[in-house]
């Protein structure tokens, strides 16, 4: 060992216990380590996840304007509450009314565990971080859900801030706050405008790179064109998609498997209608 190395007086005054150095299993929070999942009732998703969210992750759900990111999130939020697992909703781009009847529709009542302000007074995350310690105090909320990204307003917002500057503060923001709640965020994120059949990815989420870096997990959702339609007539009566979406992990940080589900929409939500897709 060379002597030059070890730390000095002036070293040892950075050293307090809560950083101090020592080996990674000793150092690792077994909390964590161990966690409890919470299934998402995909099964191939659950598998791919190590069973399930856990708390501290930041998901996002992204797709075309229109080809069910709501709905998938509703289903999420379906699936969990069929669990008992309590949820809490930041609806910005839905009404309170729709989302509800949605709900309804889905056939949610003997166990809507589904919670919201009864008013989204503000997109600033120190009010979502309020409201998330309000639902989890009075009703055990730990999965949350915000409809959509955009509509949120990061803590040090500065006049020179772009929005792709301000999308990568808010899922900063995002993903400290799940960690330091011990709660699963999970948040809708809008794609840029596509070319004609380009299958979307997690770099086509608009306005920020820094969305999907930050994200634990990236699901993309998109409906299933039909092959043989053509813009100006065809065999196909006309229809542009079939009946099916396909929900796709873009990402995973907990394996690195991305797999993929063909579902069909079914009473308001999402239904699995194959098993086994990779």
């Amino acid at each position: 060992m060379d002597i030059k190395n070890i730390p000095n007086e002036e070293d040892l005054k950075f050293i307090i216990l809560d950083d101090e150095v020592e080996p990674i299993y000793d150092a690792i929070d077994k909390s964590v380590y161990n966690a409890e999942r919470f299934k998402c009732s995909f099964k191939l998703f659950d598998d791919a996840m190590n069973g399930g969210f856990k708390s501290g992750d930041l998901a996002i759900i992204s797709g075309i304007s229109g080809e069910g990111k709501t709905t998938l999130a509703q289903t999420l939020t379906y699936n969990f509450c069929k669990q008992g697992l309590p949820c809490l909703w930041f609806s910005y781009e839905v009404s309170l009314e729709h989302l509800h009847k949605k709900f309804e529709d889905m056939g949610i009542s003997d166990f809507y565990y589904a919670y919201s302000p009864k008013k989204n007074t503000t997109g600033k995350i120190e009010w979502v971080k309020a409201k998330i310690r309000e639902g989890y105090v009075k009703y055990g909320t730990k999965i949350i859900f915000i409809d959509h990204i955009d509509f949120l307003i990061p803590t040090n917002l500065k006049t020179t801030d772009n929005q792709s500057i301000m999308l990568k503060n808010i899922a900063t923001e995002l993903k400290t706050l799940a960690i330091e709640l011990n709660v699963i965020i999970i948040c809708m994120a809008h794609l840029k405008k596509l070319p004609n059949d380009k299958e979307p990815d997690m770099q086509d989420i608009g306005h920020s790179a820094g969305i999907f870096q930050l994200a634990d997990y990236v699901l993309m959702i998109h409906r299933e064109k039909n092959k043989g339609y053509k813009s100006f007539g065809g065999d196909t009566n006309g229809e542009t998609y079939t009946n099916n979406s396909i929900i796709k992990y873009v990402k995973n940080r907990e394996t690195g498997q991305l797999k993929f589900i063909k579902c069909q929409y079914n009473n308001g939500k999402f239904v699995e209608v194959t098993e086994n897709y990779e």
